[in-house]
């Protein structure tokens, strides 16, 4: 059980030291149990990337049975000493990270007191997923090499302004975006809003553009032109009347939420509270 743990913490974390902090034992300890567990199966588990110790093909396959293993074991005995099934770490991009996960997290810690979160922001698609993190929120095609992604809800695009830039420029039909600033980003172009809504206008592109979609409403909140933005991250804002939304006209996002995991791999009992937690709550405020 000792030998599983520290494979399981190794694995997770993709460093020995960090298994052997949250273990409370020593890098060496951790080192002589994956060592006596490669030796019983003859196989190698572990290999060094740059500073950390990277899951071989192996290891990852183990990695899933050990884990299923230990969260039976965890379920027989809920108040065993094992720190580590009480972690999570979760990747979010950071722009849902700001304008949804943050303000509800409480609500999950509060129906999960025993879980410890971990969130881990990062815009990089190839490192979403990296060792160490259990599960992700992700936005996108659903299309990711080696992961399950599990479509939660999809998107839809509007436009929205602060109530100041509506009310200046007197704001009550499409048309009138034409004596506006359409503040740009960069993966999300205005062409398909704009055809909807039968107007014949062009991006300015001298305009603010931003990569980010959280900069993007803030911008927009901050009185500096009018966005198309994504209902989900909008919503908190638009709460608030930090934004109002202009018109009635929304149109399909092609893109849609995802819980994502690695293939080959079981959650644990706390990613899978977290999923279900993660669909009810974007499922329950649809964007629409």
């Amino acid at each position: 059980m000792q030998t599983l743990r520290a494979f399981e913490a190794a694995a997770r974390h993709g460093s020995y030291s960090q298994a052997a902090d949250e273990l409370s034992l020593t890098h060496g300890a951790i080192s002589h149990r994956i060592r006596e567990l490669e030796e019983r199966l003859q196989v190698r588990l572990f290999q060094r990337v740059g500073r950390g110790m990277a899951p071989t093909r192996e290891a990852v396959t183990l990695l899933a049975q050990v884990r299923q293993a230990l969260g039976t074991l965890q379920l027989a005995f809920p108040e065993g000493p094992r720190r580590g099934d009480s972690r999570l770490v979760v990747s979010v991009h950071p722009a849902l990270a700001t304008c949804w996960l943050i303000s509800r997290l409480s609500a999950f810690t509060t129906a999960f007191p025993k879980i410890a979160v971990e969130i881990r922001s990062t815009a990089d698609v190839g490192d979403f997923l990296a060792p160490g993190i259990d599960i992700a929120i992700r936005y996108g095609a659903g299309v990711w090499p080696n992961v399950v992604a599990e479509r939660i809800i999809g998107e839809v695009l509007f436009t929205v302004c602060a109530p100041e830039y509506r009310d200046k420029y007197k704001l009550k039909r499409p048309v009138d975006l034409a004596r506006c600033t359409l503040l740009r980003h960069i993966w999300q172009p205005w062409s398909t809003w704009l055809q909807a809504a039968k107007l014949q206008l062009r991006e300015d592109p001298d305009a603010l553009t931003l990569s980010d979609s959280s900069m993007l409403l803030e911008a927009a909140a901050c009185g500096q032109g009018v966005a198309l933005a994504r209902g989900v991250l909008a919503q908190d804002a638009l709460a608030r009347g930090r934004l109002v939304r202009l018109f009635d006209l929304e149109v399909p996002d092609p893109y849609s939420y995802y819980v994502v995991w690695r293939a080959g791999t079981t959650l644990a009992a706390q990613a899978v509270g977290f999923r279900n937690w993660v669909r009810e709550q974007l499922s329950s405020a649809p964007p629409a």
